[in-house]
């Protein structure tokens, strides 16, 4: 019979699970907790639109909080009047922030560090790219860029997904995928975590990966030594 394990493992693991519990417990009020200030956003939203303040549905979300307050508990005409063109002015730089091909550096303080140019694998020698590993495993398929959850997506086990980076929006999509390869992120990062759990193999932090790699290369990765192999 299996022996059952000593007393401190079980407190550990006994503490382990409640913690994630309470993890679960606190993400679950937290969502319902931003649904329910959505629909406030979007209630008053519909009044707005019916006014004339606002033009389009989706406006108010492109307004900061103390604009909403400001136009909800005063008659602020400066603001009223600026409106159409702050809204548009934001916009416009989602749109453009959208066209973004990479995750800009965050630098606090000193100025930043001139970002390296991706470079193609075509007419390189460069075979090997090497980030870091973050779900162990090896296993060999196609590349597919996804740069956004847009796109229509066609994916199976024999698809390595080829993304920009992770967060919760994603997890539906590497469920169905073969393997994962990042442009950034770590051990800890959402995407590893996630790719743990699928049990498929990840490497993050390959720099332009969703420039350098094609759909249809066939590539090679190594989640424990944190490789990628360009095979044809």
């Amino acid at each position: 019979p299996q022996s059952r394990k000593p007393r401190g493992q079980r407190w550990k693991a006994e503490v382990v699970q409640a913690r994630l519990d309470l993890k679960g417990r606190v993400t679950q009020v937290y969502s319902k907790l931003m649904a329910h200030l959505r629909w406030s956003f979007l209630a008053i939203e519909a009044r707005w639109l019916l006014s004339g303040l606002l033009l389009e549905p989706g406006d108010i979300f492109f307004l900061e909080l103390p604009e909403i307050r400001s136009l909800v508990g005063s008659d602020n005409q400066q603001l009223r009047q600026q409106l159409p063109e702050i809204v548009q002015q934001r916009r416009t730089k989602l749109a453009q922030d959208g066209q973004l091909t990479s995750v800009p550096f965050l630098v606090y303080g000193n100025n930043p560090p001139l970002p390296a140019e991706p470079k193609s694998l075509a007419g390189s020698d460069q075979r090997l790219l090497q980030g870091i590993g973050a779900s162990s495993g090896l296993v060999e398929g196609l590349v597919k860029v996804v740069k956004s959850l847009q796109s229509n997506i066609t994916i199976d086990q024999q698809t390595i997904v080829v993304v920009p980076y992770t967060d919760s929006g994603w997890a539906p999509l590497l469920a169905r995928a073969g393997g994962l390869i990042s442009e950034v992120g770590g051990r800890l990062s959402h995407g590893a975590i996630v790719a743990r759990e699928y049990g498929i193999p990840a490497v993050m932090d390959i720099n332009h990966a969703t420039d350098i790699l094609r759909d249809g290369q066939r590539v090679r990765i190594d989640g424990q030594l944190g490789t990628v192999e360009v095979l044809e």
